[in-house]
């Protein structure tokens, strides 16, 4: 699979605000449309006119000299055209008004192009920073959506939203992380069948390790081992730091994050779910839904992101 086709597939989802910026500008240009249909209609008559006109002197013109006598014996019905200066102007006008819409409607594509990777990775990490993790079938917009809120500190109401939309996720995510690693399916199906029975405190830790080994399988790199103070799977990230989309992407695997937080890093007040603590015994209160929810999160963004990138189905 090539690099291209690989790139299309991994952003598919996430360049969905083309379409909406399309049907923006198709909602801009419908009146100009609109008018350039007035405008064909007020022209219909002169149009009429001009060949009427054209084919009641036809016969005459045939033969000027025969019917020159005859034609002065007549008085020749005079046609009052409209003005056809005023024609002229309404269609430089409406030039001018569908280059006043198109263009700054092409201008702030081109521009969200360019915004799009620092805007993905910072709302990647913010999200990280709160426990949860992309999933590629999200809109884009839900995605801003949801980084203004954190930025504005309603973290309660995106908690909410989130655990919504993972849990109405469940079956689909469970049948597509399967199907990726399918010699993880007995794990994977019996974390997400203890996550259904509310018996959170063994769906957690089990969702944890399978996306360390997933992330092993994939790149060689273990998600929650570090280097030099950041992840080892930075190191892959790194390698592909050029592809300034898909780098962004990835960005959650390149940066220090509560999920692999060490005892430094934790501090006093720490209460993001943490890898460590859940498998090493240090947390007892980590069995709830929503820590379950960020964890299938996880797996399911680790599981996505390293598959597209290693051109996998």
């Amino acid at each position: 699979m090539t690099t291209n086709v690989k790139f299309t597939k991994e952003i598919d989802f996430h360049l969905r605000q083309w379409q909406e910026m399309g049907e923006r500008v198709q909602k801009h240009v419908a009146p100009v449309l609109k008018q350039q249909d007035e405008l064909q209609k007020a022209m219909k008559p002169v149009l009429e006119l001009q060949a009427s006109l054209q084919k009641s002197l036809e016969p005459i013109l045939a033969d000027q000299e025969k019917w020159q006598s005859v034609v002065a014996s007549f008085d020749i019905p005079r046609y009052t055209l409209p003005d056809l200066g005023l024609v002229a102007k309404q269609a430089e006008k409406f030039k001018k008004s569908i280059e006043e819409i198109i263009s700054p409607a092409f201008e702030e594509l081109q521009r969200s192009f360019k915004e799009l990777p620092p805007k993905t990775q910072e709302a990647l990490i913010l999200l990280g920073n709160h426990g949860w993790y992309l999933d590629l079938e999200m809109p884009i917009p839900s995605l801003w959506k949801l980084k203004r809120a954190l930025e504005e500190g309603s973290v309660k109401m995106v908690e909410e939203e989130l655990v919504q939309y993972f849990e109405e996720r469940l079956d689909e995510i469970e049948t597509s992380v399967v199907r990726k690693f399918p010699a993880r399916e007995k794990v994977i199906r019996a974390a997400f069948l203890a996550h259904r029975r509310c018996e959170y405190e063994l769906s957690v830790p089990v969702f944890l390790s399978q996306t360390d080994g997933i992330c092993k399988e994939v790149v060689n790199e273990h998600f929650f081992m570090k280097q030099n103070r950041k992840p080892r799977t930075a190191i892959y990230v790194e390698k592909i730091a050029a592809d300034t989309y898909r780098a962004a992407l990835l960005s959650p695997l390149a940066h220090s994050l509560p999920i692999g937080a060490s005892e430094r890093e934790r501090g006093p007040i720490f209460a993001e779910l943490n890898r460590h603590m859940v498998l090493h015994g240090e947390s007892l209160d980590y069995g709830t839904k929503t820590n379950s929810l960020k964890a299938i999160s996880l797996i399911n963004y680790v599981a996505h992101v390293l598959k597209y990138d290693d051109g996998g189905p």
